[in-house]
């Protein structure tokens, strides 16, 4: 039997660079959200990391944070400290706070590769929220 190549490639390339680029702004308003608020900017300041954000089937997108300042691009970076993969809605889930940390976590919600360090889960988890 052939394989069918719509099953194979889950999502058009147009699709893929949409969900990149909703990804990609989410993230983006999520820092400045924080870098704009007087009770985060202390805090922002003092946390660093380098993550991938995978979107299962489409692509990746990463975040630097350093000292208030970000790099966000499309693409991996090399030695994240933590890899983040899930389908585009799990992340806007998270990220809208209507998926808990430990749903997100424990239940594979979101599929979290490298440091199992808490204070820098819960740093990358508070960066990726949106402030209560």
């Amino acid at each position: 039997m052939g394989m069918n190549i719509l099953e194979e490639g889950k999502f058009s390339a147009r699709e893929k660079a949409n969900m990149l680029e909703m990804l990609t702004s989410t993230l983006d308003s999520l820092v400045k959200e924080k870098l704009n608020d007087s009770k985060w900017i202390e805090k922002i300041k003092k946390i660093s990391f380098r993550i991938n954000l995978e979107i299962a089937d489409a692509g990746s997108v990463s975040l630097i944070l350093n000292g208030g300042n970000y790099t966000l691009e499309q693409g991996k970076i090399a030695d994240p400290i933590i890899e983040i993969k899930a389908p585009l809605e799990n992340f806007f889930n998270f990220s809208s706070r209507q998926l808990s940390i430990f749903s997100a976590i424990f239940l594979g919600k979101l599929k979290i590769k490298g440091k199992r360090h808490l204070r820098a889960l819960l740093n990358v988890g508070d960066v990726l929220r949106i402030i209560k």
